[in-house]
């Protein structure tokens, strides 16, 4: 899969050197989140690549940082191997990220000597911010799809044409009558929470109203989680169960 995506090892060497970090790191969503392999993806290439391809980009920092005793034989291959081990799920873009941002003196800096420990405290620095940006790209992501429901939900009065006509089709009159001037279901609860059923509303008719709504693909999201939670405060389960208990009766 990496070959056939990225090419040989040497060619990913060759393409994802330091001098990379420039042209990725021109934009941070890129980093977080671009179509990159983990570390973990790197062992396609063979089980010590991750480790192959940290050496040359943890070399890079050692020459940049100018200090005069640098990282480099044993303690580069084991900084490269903690590396590789312990934090093998984050994608190669994302370290790029992390050498530029170290770069930048963004987590401190070395002093005499470029110290192992300090590269890999600051990569649990950089797991922080990690977490911001996932955090709020995943409530980006969030609004972008309330907002799609808001577009394409339908009013509780086209929704209630819906099911009639869609009923009437079936030729099931009977259960098409009950959709005909419908109470809004969260207004039917808000209106007596703690009220048990009345003789109108018996099991079979209450779980047809659940299953219509809560399937509807067309059904706002709030309008289906305000629905639930008004639901379990007076029937005393969620609809799902309520549905499970009085489908076959």
């Amino acid at each position: 899969m990496l070959v056939k995506k990225y090419g040989e090892r040497e060619t990913f060497l060759t393409t994802y050197n330091p001098a990379y970090q420039r042209e990725i790191c021109a934009s941070v969503d890129t980093c977080y989140f671009g179509d990159y392999p983990t570390l973990a993806d790197l062992k396609g290439y063979g089980k010590n690549f991750p480790t192959v391809w940290l050496i040359p980009q943890l070399y890079n920092l050692s020459e940049y940082c100018g200090c005069k005793d640098k990282l480099q034989g044993t303690p580069l291959e084991e900084c490269a191997f903690t590396i590789a081990t312990e934090f093998y799920y984050l994608k190669i873009s994302e370290l790029m990220l992390f050498f530029h941002r170290f770069k930048s003196g963004r987590y401190g800096r070395f002093y005499g000597s470029v110290d192992p420990l300090v590269i890999t405290t600051s990569l649990r620095h950089f797991l922080d911010e990690r977490l911001f940006a996932l955090n709020e790209q995943e409530q980006k992501e969030r609004e972008r799809q309330r907002e799609e429901w808001r577009k394409n939900a339908v009013t509780w009065p086209q929704y209630c044409k819906m099911q009639e006509d869609k009923l009437r089709a079936q030729g099931k009159n009977e259960e098409a009558d009950e959709w005909v001037n419908k109470a809004h279901p969260i207004d039917a609860l808000s209106a007596s929470p703690e009220r048990k059923e009345t003789p109108k509303e018996n099991p079979e008719s209450v779980v047809r109203i659940a299953q219509n709504l809560l399937a509807d693909p067309k059904a706002d999201e709030s309008v289906k989680a305000s629905f639930s939670k008004l639901f379990k405060k007076k029937y005393g389960c969620t609809p799902q169960e309520y549905i499970e208990r009085n489908a076959s009766k």
